[in-house]
């Protein structure tokens, strides 16, 4: 019974030293090396925002396992779809891994033609002699680099403007942007030039955010061609463009221009109003009936009004009519000219944080417009005595025809006269220091009774060429600027 027992347990032991070293046999069978490869690892992050306002900064870095080629370089490849029909070379490496800059990968997207640039697709493989990897997709918001494209008006369109129509839009612009919201909000302003002038001078026409068109009337296009310097009932060639602006959270700006676009514009005729200075950081201080200043006019742009003189520390706004408080001109943001016409709000003040000489430049369109401010330097300008107007056109050449101008109390360089005769059809000059020996002031060729005078030895006469009248003249030495206004 004994001996059974032992043999059944030898037995047994026998039986499960097979079965442990079957399934060790087994398991060994089931170990299995992986088939060497070309394979290119996909990244963890797989989505990528390319920041404009960082260029060299890495958009992605890709990496491989080569396991069968054996090459010392590889090319790696992009495209926008995945049969890799049109690919597109990024760059080599000698090594396992490739970075591209945000630069590089946004230049490669522009390239491929495509207009979707929000959540865009693009496939990456690399490249070994003749080995071609596996494709690794990322989820990419690129930004283009090419300018708006302007769908109206169209090129060698015309505008024929009527001061009848006014109020009717003449002009509808429209424009196409393919920016993607991720990248920020896009600031737009339409410019234009006289054609062919390299927008050496601008006026623009109006702008906008988040926009893509933008209504003109008759008054708004009208003053935009004045304002390029057209002649009224005189048809002319104006470009324009459209400059679009996009600052993202770290205050990082792109800048695009469109092409250009060349229209031709038939202005109307229209006056617009003197501009006289109010306010405590002007002579007259907020009385607006004390010789208030009169602003100057630009003899080539109609609605350019510049002014160069002392201001006070202080504020003023702009008045059309001595004795009243509208229409009124001033400005609300610091930039753009805003103003009340009659009925309406008072807009805010032109404020001079420092006493001292500036340069405002205002540029009047439609019932707004936009202005500068510069300082001036004024140390090194001559200091005059006496400034006056002499000629035929105010009484004779003679030393007793000369009528003096005064000199206003704060800015020494500006003068003026009340109640000037002038005759009609004859000429006149400006001299300083009753003299003949340092130069007069002379005429540049303005077809108003405003511009801007050469301090010369020799030269043209001023032709009087308003009614026979009485005037006020106003005289600013630092420019040479005139005015003269009937009263």
């Amino acid at each position: 019974m004994k001996n059974k027992l032992n043999r059944f347990i030898g037995i047994f032991i026998l039986a499960l030293a097979t079965i442990v070293l079957a399934c060790d046999e087994d398991e060994t069978v089931n170990i299995i090396e992986p088939e060497a490869g070309f394979i290119l690892e996909q990244s963890s992050a797989s989505n990528v925002l390319l920041n404009f306002g960082l260029p060299d900064n890495p958009a992605f870095t890709v990496t491989w396992s080569d396991a069968v080629t054996g090459s010392a370089s590889y090319d790696i490849e992009m495209d926008i779809s995945t049969d890799f029909t049109s690919p597109i070379t990024l760059g080599s490496s000698s090594t396992n891994s490739f970075s591209i800059s945000v630069m590089d990968l946004n230049s490669a997207i522009n390239s491929t033609g495509t207009t979707n640039f929000d959540n865009l697709d693009v496939y990456i493989r690399a490249l070994a002699g003749g080995s071609i990897s596996n494709s690794v997709a990322y989820t990419v918001t690129a930004y283009p680099t090419e300018g708006i494209t302007i769908t109206a008006p169209s090129n060698s369109d015309s505008f024929v403007l009527s001061i009848d129509s006014v109020d009717d839009v003449v002009l509808d612009m429209q424009w196409a942007d393919a920016l993607p919201e991720a990248i920020g909000s896009v600031d737009y302003v339409v410019e234009s030039a006289l054609a062919g002038t390299d927008f050496a001078t601008i006026v623009n026409i109006g702008s906008g955010t988040d926009i893509q068109s933008l209504e003109l009337t008759h008054s708004d296009l009208n003053a935009v061609a004045l304002g390029l310097g057209l002649m009224a009932d005189t048809a002319g060639d104006v470009d324009i463009r459209i400059r679009a602006t996009t600052t993202n959270s770290n205050n990082d700006v792109l800048e695009r221009v469109s092409e250009t676009v060349t229209i031709s514009i038939t202005p109307y005729s229209v006056s617009f109003p003197a501009l006289y200075l109010v306010g405590d950081a002007t002579t007259p201080g907020w009385n607006n009936n004390n010789n208030n200043t009169a602003i100057f006019r630009n003899q080539d742009v109609p609605n350019n009004y510049v002014y160069t003189g002392y201001f006070n520390a202080g504020a003023f706004k702009l008045l059309e009519v001595l004795g009243q408080w509208q229409p009124q001109w001033g400005t609300n943001d610091g930039s753009t000219l805003a103003v009340n016409p009659g009925g309406g709000s008072d807009p805010g003040t032109f404020n001079v944080s420092a006493a001292g000489y500036y340069t405002y430049d205002f540029t009047v369109v439609g019932e707004g417009g936009s202005f500068t401010v510069t300082p001036f330097d004024a140390s090194s300008a001559p200091l005059y005595n006496t400034i006056g107007v002499i000629g035929q056109a105010i009484g004779g050449w003679g030393d007793g025809d000369e009528i003096e101008l005064t000199q206003d109390a704060n800015n020494p360089h500006l003068w003026y006269a009340f109640g000037v005769n002038f005759t009609n059809g004859d000429e006149f000059l400006i001299r300083p220091n009753d003299d003949w020996g340092n130069g007069v002031w002379r005429y540049t060729g303005s077809s108003e009774l405003y511009g801007q005078a050469n301090l010369a030895g020799g030269g043209d006469n001023f032709p009087f060429t308003g009614p026979t009248g009485s005037y006020d003249v106003w005289f600013n030495d630092l420019d040479g600027r005139y005015v003269i206004i009937p009263n």
